[in-house]
């Protein structure tokens, strides 16, 4: 049976599997093993979670795909208090769901996919390593605006950054890119393993953005190169801020950019892309789960912008990011000044 094909399987029967699998796991495991304080529904929303994230590694044909859910979920339960033990007895019970219901052709795809997720569960956890810069200016600027956020210090956090430009100790765009970009990442490191609140991470958000605008505004737009990008979240992605950094470095570079923010249904896309006459179109998509909106945009570009070149980037594509050419993509960009360069090369820049 076609991978896509099971995949499709996967997502239209994702809520049906995950109750069943969770109803299984509920009444044989969960009290057993702890777990049952986090409520049934938490485990049926956990479950539906992988059965999404295995369609996309089966779509993608890669196990590793799936086991880096993994890895992420023993992270996040390891900071929760929910034991490894649990997460692959839960995992387990959805496999025994999915091998029940599924045509026997369509199951002998999973296996795979389970083996590489137990393997990673049952390993020890690894440290998590930190997103900052490790030395140089970029290092002590992080470190710096990190600590004026956790003092409250909002103008102290986005002065820091702005003094730095201003007495030409990095450029507008390092900042952002070197500085705030792995800065944010690592806020959601952070609170992944459970060092920060929600409200900490919002407030690292809500003071990059203060950031991001007065970085933006010491470095007027550069000389028109007579090109505009179209840049936005696909649909279900909710995180806009590296977009929006990479729309400064487009636009710091003489493009015209159109930046359209978070979840960003592909109707509106091609919409603005069409109404602006798009040179180039950058789709930003955060969670594996999401590279499906990332198809199924490019497809519909394809349909009615087929000369259109469409770039990707974001952490979706952080494990197999090869998967960026089978969506429908011209090009792959992992920072914002990849993302620049490829842009350039794909209008001919």
């Amino acid at each position: 049976m076609d991978a896509s094909f099971v995949a499709t399987l996967l997502r239209t029967s994702a809520e049906g599997f995950a109750g069943l699998a969770a109803s299984r796991f509920w009444e044989d495991d969960a009290g057993s093993l702890g777990a049952s304080g986090d409520g049934f529904g938490a485990w049926k929303a956990h479950l539906r979670e992988q059965v999404l994230q295995l369609a996309a590694a089966v779509e993608d044909g890669s196990p590793a795909l799936f086991a880096g859910h993994q890895a992420w979920l023993r992270e996040a339960g390891s900071a929760r208090g929910i034991t490894s033990d649990a997460l692959q007895s839960a995992c387990g019970h959805l496999a025994a769901v999915l091998e029940d219901s599924l045509p026997e052709d369509g199951w002998a795809l999973l296996p795979p996919h389970f083996q590489a997720g137990a393997e990673t569960l049952a390993a020890p956890a690894p440290p998590s390593p930190s997103f900052l810069p490790r030395e140089g200016v970029q290092a002590e600027l992080a470190r710096g605006y990190l600590a004026r956020i956790d003092e409250g210090d909002e103008r102290g956090a986005c002065d820091l950054l702005v003094d730095a430009v201003r007495e030409e100790r990095l450029t507008a765009s390092q900042v952002m890119g070197e500085v705030l970009a792995p800065v944010l990442r690592e806020v959601g490191r952070l609170w992944h393993i459970g060092e920060l609140s929600i409200a900490e991470e919002h407030l690292t958000t809500v003071i990059t953005r203060k950031a991001l605008a007065r970085l933006t505004s010491l470095t007027p737009r550069g000389a028109s190169n007579g090109k505009t990008v179209v840049i936005g979240s696909v649909s279900g992605d909710n995180h806009d801020i590296g977009i929006q950094i990479v729309s400064a470095y487009f636009e710091m570079d003489g493009w015209r950019t159109i930046c359209l923010g978070a979840n960003t249904p592909a109707e509106d896309i091609l919409q603005v892309s069409s109404r602006f006459d798009a040179d180039l179109i950058a789709l930003g998509a955060t969670l594996a789960t999401q590279r499906e909106a990332v198809g199924s945009t490019c497809a519909l570009l394809r349909e009615h912008r087929p000369s259109t070149p469409i770039l990707v980037g974001g952490t979706a594509f952080a494990i197999s990011d090869d998967s960026w050419s089978r969506l429908g993509a011209q090009a792959h960009a992992a920072d914002p000044a990849e993302a620049l360069a490829a842009g350039r090369q794909l209008v001919g820049l």
